[in-house]
């Protein structure tokens, strides 16, 4: 009896032992209480609008970041998974970006979004058929989108039929989708209707203007066969998050699936605990440790699966955490994501993920259209153009190098010969807000100088540029982002150089001839791209550079003393020592028997 009683009394403790564990386990996976509906779809809206205002500036990075927050907490919020498949594709990460749009088609096989951002990776990669036909599903599934003229591009690069030609030129009449007008305008050009052409180019050119006359952000029509799809983004040095993966690194359920842990390496487990999505699903203490998990009873779309496995004593000493996609046969509602806030947000993507023409493209065309006119200067503009946003595009780089080269003739200035008594005054790094304190000086003492102007420096202060040009100052170029040019690449430095000259004749309708390199630091990169184009590299013979910001008098007993007939004088656009130096060293150079000249 005893003995009876005492397995008894051990089977008591045992379970007792049991039930504590179990509730402490049940009470630790319940301390943080899950947000409410409300507030996780209020959350979400936020984050994903944040990331919309990212991907409208190109600020890839910033969108990735609030897209990981909105599916840490919602794995199957198919509005994120489509922003953050776009947000890949314009980083350069189109492998990844299809994977997310193929992960919400198991959410929802009928978001026309997601078909459609697989069409754009689709055309990224020339694999036309595909592309054409994710395309023209879309269309069918959202007939309120304009989704023909993706097909009919898709024709015209792989050099399939057209059927759509006349329906397309008669919707562009008018128009303002932009990629019906450059279909348009592209048919004109092919067909030698310049005039009609260049007439949409340019509605299109001002459309697609960024500062820098960079390439526009968003996926873009470049019109070539080798490389159909032009992606602007910041590149993404990250990896995804484990609730953000692809769909394919992943196992697909459906159905009841049974979990069971492996417990080949841990003997000592005496109590397994199942979770999805960190939500108790099943405790068991019976061998083989199994757990029903009914699928159907979840969203479809990516969940996480962790399993636990503790000893007798309560401590951790096996655990497993995986990730798989849930694709049942009925596909979740999207609820609310189809209307309110969440419609707005889907209309907005479908805003940034429509297609339109490259800014390389359309400066291209609208440089073929001037060449047949024969107009030089609007060809010289167009092309300056298509090399700031992609120097490689076509033969533009090419055509631009000899068009300057008639004109120009390459070199490196440090000083002026056969010029008398004369010094040049040169000005770097303006304009800037109080450039006119300096034009004041020299209008006062009927002195012309040289600026060389920063091309950003230009866009933000257009009035005193316009000033210096038609006081009858000289130009150069500075650059465009005042960046050391021998730690780019050669096409970055044309780029640099080319969205100044743009910046610059945009604005005075000037061409500059001249280049200084910020700091003028002169090397084997500067010197190659000068050469190629014609463009003297002017460097200085005197410079106020370390002495400006000290006093005057230093300012001026440097260049009196220095100063030598033909000299070149570096100052700086605006130092105020300076500025307050240069009334002194115009008259004490005059008085030397000084003349000043431009550049």
């Amino acid at each position: 009896m005893s003995r009876t009683r005492g397995v008894e009394a051990s089977r008591a403790s045992v379970i007792r032992k049991w039930c504590v564990m179990a509730i402490a386990i049940l009470a630790g996976f319940s301390l943080c209480p899950a947000p409410t509906p409300a507030d996780a779809s209020s959350d979400a809206i936020e984050n994903i609008s944040r990331a919309l205002d990212a991907l409208e500036r190109g600020l890839t990075d910033d969108s990735f970041l609030e897209l990981q927050d909105v599916l840490r907490s919602d794995p199957n919020n198919a509005l994120a998974r489509v922003a953050l498949g776009y947000t890949l594709l314009l980083s350069g990460r189109h492998k990844e970006a299809a994977s997310q749009f193929e992960t919400v088609l198991k959410i929802d096989q009928t978001c026309a979004l997601a078909i459609y951002g697989r069409g754009l990776v689709y055309l990224k990669e020339r694999s036309w058929r595909q592309a054409e036909a994710c395309f023209a599903q879309a269309q069918s599934i959202d007939p309120k989108r304009n989704l023909e003229t993706c097909v009919e591009y898709v024709r015209i690069l792989s050099g399939g039929s057209s059927a759509r030609t006349d329906e397309i030129r008669f919707r562009a009449n008018g128009s303002t989708n932009e990629a019906e007008m450059a279909l348009e305008a592209f048919r004109l050009t092919n067909a030698a209707n310049y005039d009609k052409a260049a007439q949409i180019w340019s509605q299109l050119q001002l459309a697609a203007i960024r500062d820098g006359y960079t390439e526009r952000v968003g996926c873009t029509m470049t019109f070539l066969p080798d490389r159909p799809l032009a992606t602007m983004g910041k590149v993404l040095g990250c990896a995804l998050d484990r609730y953000v993966v692809p769909a394919e690194a992943v196992e697909t359920v459906r159905g009841k699936v049974t979990l069971r842990a492996n417990l080949a390496r841990a003997r000592t487990v005496k109590l397994v605990t199942f979770l999805v999505d960190e939500r108790l699903l099943g405790v068991t203490n019976t061998p083989p440790f199994e757990c029903i998990w009914d699928t159907t009873r979840w969203s479809n779309g990516p969940h996480s699966v962790r399993i636990v496995g503790t000893d007798q004593f309560g401590a951790v000493v096996s655990e497993k955490s995986t990730l798989v996609i849930v694709d049942n046969p009925v596909s979740v509602s999207k609820g609310e994501e189809v209307g309110g806030d969440f419609g707005a947000l889907w209309d907005r993507l479908w805003g940034l993920m429509e297609l339109k023409p490259s800014s390389a493209a359309i400066n291209y065309s609208l440089s073929l259209c001037a060449r047949h006119r024969r107009d030089t200067e609007a060809e010289k503009a167009a092309l300056e153009r298509v090399v700031a946003a992609d120097p490689s595009y076509r033969d533009a780089s090419r055509r631009l190098a000899e068009l300057y080269r008639r004109q120009n003739q390459a070199g490196v200035i440090r000083s002026l010969d056969g010029v008398g008594k004369s010094v040049a005054l040169t000005f770097d790094d303006g304009p800037k807000s109080e450039t006119g304190l300096l034009l004041d000086v020299l209008k006062s003492k009927g002195v012309k100088a040289t600026f060389f102007v920063v091309g950003k420096q230009c866009e933000k202060y257009p009035d005193l540029l316009r000033r210096i040009s038609e006081e009858g100052h000289a130009l150069g170029n500075h650059t465009y982002s005042h960046l050391a040019l021998e730690y780019l690449s050669t096409q970055d430095i044309e780029k640099e150089i080319f969205a100044c000259q743009a910046a610059v004749r945009a604005i005075t309708g000037r061409e500059m001839r001249l280049i200084r390199p910020p700091g003028a630091h002169f090397g084997r990169k500067i010197a190659s791209v000068a050469r190629k184009f014609g463009m003297k590299v002017v460097l200085y013979s005197e410079s106020c550079s370390k002495l400006e910001g000290t006093t005057e008098d230093k300012i001026i007993k440097h260049v009196i003393q220095t100063v030598s007939p033909g000299s070149i004088i570096l100052m700086h656009n605006l130092d105020r020592v300076t500025l307050r130096a240069l009334p002194d060293i115009i008259d004490k150079l005059r008085a030397q028997g000084y003349n000043f000249v431009t550049l």
